[in-house]
């Protein structure tokens, strides 16, 4: 790559002496084509911006956020918004999250493994966090925040490209807090809302950042109860689902608007449902609830509630599904959701870890199961825990450098690539 490029000659014209120095030493002729085997012409030793395109193009993204700083000029190639959309990087992807226990670094201490799912159907170990050291956000098309509340430091991290980012430290030093990340689709922003756990005259005091537009938080209307689980960010809206008494209920917090809204859950749907417990997902695009009981003790079902917010009235909003799972499925323990797809197809796989791992793929519409994929373990990630009820799979419209690119005007410093996320 040295003798191919000069990032001197890419970036500035060479000076008058090293133009001389170009001379054909044969022909005494700067126009040599270099026939003679001893002159080149100086148009033939500048490589021109497409040469450079086409280079850079082939490069995987984890070179590409290093190079940007190689000159202006590649650093405006591959901050180009039609040069990140066109790098084969720019896919779609499958990434399988759980929580296991270390076995090398730090051995008995949890851990969040993140592997991306390739071509050939294997599983790729892209990172791993100590949740010792960090607590963390959910993962959004490849980006996650890692954060430590007694130091009040949070990361922003590119699962696929290692890029980690040091983002402004929140107004209030709190010392519990929750921080939850989410995608506003309709204003393409990614922000982060910060929970305080310590109650307040029965609030919980919110901040949020948007990033690549905030250089320091925004205090918000405060929340009214305190949230304590992981959120799930659909179409540009945060959902947790809460265990209330006597009712289970939903909490939602509008990206765009910044408020807060409580759907407690109607009766009917709890009828049936000893436990009051669910499980909130989403499926094509909307927000669901699956009943945890049926999923542990009734193997041959599962009960689904969609959330229509077209439909009006209590009755029309939460839409019944009873899926009749096949005896194969449940003879394979393949009957716990863990992701859907764009298009709505549920996924269910067991959470009990083993290689290969199989997920099949349920339709809605077509009322139909398939055996979406059997993906092998890499042999070098030694696997310590057997059940995983956490397993999730998300499936992600990746586009690693424009979110890299686009988030790093919110932030205060760069760290070193391997301080939060281990390989």
């Amino acid at each position: 790559m040295d003798q191919l490029i000069d990032v001197k000659e890419l970036s500035s014209p060479p000076p008058s002496e090293a133009v001389a120095s170009t001379n054909c030493k044969s022909c005494k002729s700067r126009s040599c084509c270099g026939d003679c085997g001893r002159g080149v012409n100086l148009e033939h030793r500048r490589i021109h911006d497409d040469i450079v395109m086409e280079v850079l193009h082939r490069l995987p993204a984890k070179s590409l956020t290093r190079f940007k700083c190689v000159s202006n000029l590649w650093n405006s190639i591959i901050s180009d918004s039609g040069f990140m959309k066109a790098h084969p990087s720019n896919s779609d992807g499958l990434l399988v999250t759980f929580t296991d226990i270390d076995a090398t670094s730090q051995p008995g201490q949890p851990v969040e493994r993140f592997l991306r799912l390739l071509s050939d159907r294997t599983l790729h170990h892209q990172a791993s966090v100590l949740l010792t050291e960090y607590s963390i956000t959910q993962t959004i098309n490849g980006l996650v925040c890692l954060y430590v509340n007694t130091d009040n430091i949070i990361f922003l991290c590119n699962i696929f490209t290692h890029e980690i980012l040091k983002l402004p430290s929140p107004r209030f030093d709190t010392r519990r807090a929750k921080y939850y990340f989410g995608y506003d689709l309709n204003n393409d922003l990614y922000k982060l809302l910060k929970i305080s756990s310590e109650r307040v005259h029965d609030i919980y005091p919110c901040e949020i950042l948007t990033l690549g537009i905030d250089s320091s938080w925004r205090i918000i209307p405060p929340a009214t109860l305190d949230l304590k689980t992981q959120s799930i960010c659909i179409d540009g809206v945060l959902y947790w689902g809460r265990n209330g008494h006597p009712k289970y209920m939903v909490v939602s917090f509008d990206l765009m608007k910044e408020r807060f809204l409580v759907k407690p859950i109607p009766d009917y749907m709890t009828e049936t449902n000893q436990w009051n417990r669910f499980h909130v997902i989403e499926l094509g695009g909307r927000l669901a609830l699956v009943q945890v009981e049926a999923c542990l003790f009734n193997d041959g079902k599962l009960i689904l509630w969609e959330f229509d917010d077209d439909q009006v009235g209590e009755m029309e909003m939460w839409t019944k599904h009873i899926v009749e799972l096949p005896t194969e499925l449940c003879e394979q323990g393949c009957r716990f959701p863990v992701g859907s797809l764009p298009m709505g197809e549920l996924l269910l796989a067991d959470y009990r870890i083993k290689s290969p791992m199989t997920v099949y793929s349920y339709d809605r519409a077509k009322g139909k199961f398939e055996k979406f994929l059997m993906a092998k373990f890499p042999s070098s990630l030694a696997l310590v825990c057997k059940e995983v009820p956490r397993l999730q799979i998300t499936y992600h419209k990746v586009a690693w450098l424009h979110h890299i690119i686009k988030c790093s005007n919110s932030v205060s410093s760069s760290v070193p690539l391997s301080d939060p996320l281990h390989i």
